[in-house]
């Protein structure tokens, strides 16, 4: 059943909406988690289980790759990585989620700024991208980093690009930590709950702004921010 919850307020003036990728704009996680086992398993003695590989989210894959292998393998891992990321790619997401391109669309036709804001790595990036024909929809495009989470950074530093205020600016993400991000910055943070892979009672304990179950969910929120 759909559900929003705190939805708008009429002092909010929408100027800038941020989103992250993995979960938010296509249904990635197992694609991240299968291809970092993949990359990493011709160096192990064991198999390791997606909450493993879970776990160490925060960095970008890249920095997961370093949880596994050592520095002797981590230039082939990597190789492994992106090899293995493209080609699942295609067969276990081959298309963002439904409706988050016409999403974006609509929200650059009400003059908004769209900035992409993702703890992926540069090259897993640019080829999830490219499998979604998306590569020049953001008018902004900001990655994460090797050394763990800078999504605050990457927050402020649209807020200090653009001349806003941290009032004026929402991301949307579907991780818990996706909204200490935010919070930490002082943006508002929509929590989106329509991928297979979610944190349903961690989310809902950190009281986001809003909670989306769907893409038009999201639409019908940020409209009313608008």
């Amino acid at each position: 059943m759909d559900k929003e919850v705190n939805a708008g307020n009429s002092e909010f003036m929408l100027k800038a909406v941020i989103f992250d990728f993995d979960g938010t704009i296509g249904d990635t996680l197992k694609l991240v988690i299968e291809s970092i086992r993949e990359a990493v398993s011709p160096f192990m003695n064991r198999e390791l289980s997606d909450d493993e590989i879970a776990d160490t989210f925060g960095p970008i894959e890249e920095g997961s790759i370093l949880k596994f292998v050592d520095e002797k393998n981590y230039e082939e891992a990597c190789k492994l990585l992106y090899d293995a990321y493209a080609r699942l790619h295609k067969e276990i997401t081959p298309k963002p989620f439904a409706g988050v391109v016409d999403l974006i669309k609509y929200l650059k036709s009400k003059n908004l700024i769209v900035i992409l804001a993702t703890g992926k790595g540069a090259k897993t990036c640019e080829i999830s991208l490219k499998q979604y024909q998306m590569e020049n929809l953001f008018d902004k495009i900001k990655t994460g980093s090797i050394k763990g989470g800078i999504k605050p950074q990457m927050m402020q530093e649209v807020i200090d690009e653009y001349k806003l205020s941290a009032d004026e600016v929402i991301y949307i993400g579907d991780a818990p930590t996706d909204i200490d991000a935010a919070r930490q910055v002082g943006v508002k943070i929509a929590s989106v709950l329509y991928g297979t892979r979610i944190e349903e009672d961690a989310v809902k304990a950190k009281n986001p702004d809003a909670i989306c179950y769907s893409i038009e969910d999201v639409k019908k929120y940020l409209t009313s921010l608008i």
